[in-house]
This record gives structure tokens, sequence and C-alpha cells, in this order.
């Protein structure tokens, strides 16, 4: 073989070494590419869903505010003369603590990316972990939202039955809904009840905490949409 045929191979091997590497390195530029597509995608609509979130966190916050401070206010009249609260203030009080408050939030986008494992394509890190603890502070939020329920249906609201003067009897038939007019509070008996009292006191505690984790995921979730905000550009 002469020295040119020779360097005739090598310059051939080395044109197809080469268009090895440059189609490897298209096809990972392209992988690149594709999986970027599909992270904008995914953290589009995980924004989306997370606004949506918030939105419902704000307002539910704002309810448990209300709650609370009707209780504090029925606590704080017990022991006095309650006869100077109207029969519409206390009939607002009886209907305002009485509320029970509830957390609906999207997670269906969460759900199915953690699900198809598509999380994995989401590069920041620090995103990846908050979107991992975000899950754990809604069923916080839910699990006293659930006690709260749970104690309204089976202590609340059958205690006020005794107090209530209702003209067509539907609270006793299970109706908890108060139509203007339809009783006759009087918040006097519950002057002489410490257990009351100390239930009212206990359900403020709880509702405190609810809000104090609430706020907790409302700073989770905008910290989420922060983070996010930045990945998109």
């Amino acid at each position: 073989m002469s020295p040119r045929t020779a360097k005739s191979y090598l310059y051939e091997g080395l044109v197809i070494v080469a268009s090895i590497l440059v189609a490897f390195a298209l096809d990972a530029s392209w992988a690149t590419y594709q999986e970027s597509k599909v992270e904008q995608k995914v953290l589009r609509e995980l924004q989306a869903e997370l606004e949506s979130a918030k939105a419902r966190v704000e307002f539910s916050i704002v309810e448990l505010e209300g709650v609370i401070e009707a209780s504090s206010d029925l606590v704080n009249s017990l022991g006095k003369d309650t006869s100077i609260l109207s029969h519409t203030a206390a009939q607002d009080l009886v209907n305002r603590i009485r509320a029970i408050n509830t957390l609906e939030v999207p997670t269906s986008v969460i759900d199915s990316i953690v699900a198809s494992g598509q999380v994995r394509l989401i590069s920041n890190s620090e995103l990846r972990a908050a979107l991992a603890e975000w899950p754990a502070l809604i069923a916080d939020v839910r699990e006293n939202h659930e006690w709260h329920r749970v104690e309204t249906d089976e202590f609340l609201v059958p205690y006020l039955a005794g107090y209530v003067s209702i003209r067509d009897g539907s609270i006793r038939a299970g109706n908890t809904t108060f139509e203007p007019g339809s009783f006759v509070y009087d918040l006097a008996p519950m002057q002489r009840d410490p257990v009351f009292e100390g239930r009212l006191v206990n359900r403020i505690g709880r509702q405190q905490a609810t809000l104090d984790e609430s706020q907790i995921l409302l700073d989770g979730t905008e910290n989420l949409l922060a983070l996010i905000a930045l990945e998109i550009g």
C-alpha cells in the first residue's frame, strides 16, 4: 500500500468519525431543545394552577379572619350585659362562628407531572424541592379545616340548638342555615356556661393555627410562582 493511499484511508476515517461526532452532538442538542420545550410547557401549566391555588388560599384566609373575629367578639361578650346586642347582631355572630371553612385548591398539574416523571425535566433543583414540599403544606391546612368541620357539626350546632328558638324547627331537623328573622337568639344563658366559653377559646386557638398554616401555604405558593417566573423568563 502506497503512502498516498494510506493517507487517503486515514482522511476518510477521520471524516467518518467527525461525522458521527457531529451527528451525536446534533442529536444531543435536539434532545436538549425538546426537553427545554417540554419544561417550559410544564412550567406554564404549573404557573396557571398555582395562580388559581393562590387566589383560593387568599380567599380562605379572609374567611378565617372573619370567623376568628366573630368568635372573639362572642367570647368577649360573655359575662357582659348582652341585652345591648340587637337581634340582628346576635344572629350575625352566630352565623359567622358557625361558618365551616374548606380549602379546595387545584393540584391536577402537579399530580400529573409527579406521576409521569416529568418533574425530572425541571432543571431548577430549588424549584423541584419546593414542589415536593407543597402538597404537605396543603395537607396541614386541610387537616385543621376538617377538625373545624367535625367540631362544628358535632358540638357547636347541637349546642346552639339549645339556645335558639327556630320558628320552623329546622335546626333540630339538621338544617344549619339560618334565614333572617327565623329565630330568637339569647346569649344570656351562655354566660353561665364555662364549657361553652372554653370550647370557643379552643376553637379560636385551632382557627388561629389554621390561619398561620394557611399563611405558610400562601408564602410557599408565592415562592413557587416566583421561582417559576425566573425559569420562564
